[in-house]
């Protein structure tokens, strides 16, 4: 039931004409051992103020456990609209995250219980979930160098809240993916446990994340 719950929520009109923007897999990574995959799919319909981004995802882990993940913003902004996660395996979560009014409502489903939570809607706010690397594509617009500096407010089912987090830092770099070297755009993030960065290809597309606190590294497959 979970599951679809998940694929039937809140969608945009005409979603399935919606222009595919990327699609890929990337391999997961915890404190070194490989963990898991994740397969997503962004999509955009319309244009300026008026444009949808859908961002779907299933992350699949080695010890049994899948998250089922379905996001919607809009906007060049990327506005913030609702999030969707279902979690199955030895313990089951289904989190919806939507944007009312000046408000953030949660609502959490677990084994042993329902909570639900509100919050100040503020500006700038995204969804970084715990173990979903595409999430961070939103970055690709705070890779200019006037971006360091800027404060992002990120929420993820694991937290409590969501916490401020200010970009520290871009620029170009070489890295090695997918057995080349290739000219990338680095940004920093985050201070302590919760600080990450993340690379851009050529392209503009996410490649790797990186969040050294949680042990955690997701790089794209070619």
């Amino acid at each position: 039931m979970q599951t679809v719950l998940l694929a039937a929520g809140p969608l945009s009109a005409g979603t399935l004409s919606a222009q595919v923007l990327e699609r890929g897999t990337f391999r997961l990574w915890i404190d070194g051992t490989e963990a898991g995959s994740e397969q997503f799919t962004i999509q955009r319909q319309g244009t300026g103020g008026a444009q949808t981004t859908e961002a779907r995802s299933i992350v699949s882990m080695r010890d049994g456990r899948r998250l089922d993940t379905h996001l919607e913003v809009v906007g060049p902004e990327l506005t913030l609209v609702q999030y969707l996660a279902v979690e199955t395996g030895p313990d089951t979560m289904s989190v919806t995250l939507s944007w009312t009014g000046d408000r953030l409502r949660t609502r959490t489903v677990t084994d042993w219980g329902l909570k639900v939570r509100g919050y100040r809607a503020r500006p700038a706010t995204f969804v970084f979930d715990e173990g979903v690397a595409h999430h961070y594509f939103v970055l690709a617009g705070f890779a200019a160098a006037d971006a360091v500096g800027r404060t992002m407010h990120v929420f993820s089912r694991t937290s409590d809240g969501i916490k401020p987090i200010e970009v520290t830092g871009t620029g170009p770099e070489t890295i090695e993916w997918g057995g080349e070297r290739i000219e990338a755009t680095r940004v920093d993030f985050g201070a302590g446990v919760a600080a990450g960065t993340v690379w851009f290809d050529g392209s503009g597309r996410l490649v790797r994340v990186s969040l050294p606190g949680r042990g955690f590294v997701a790089e794209r497959s070619p």
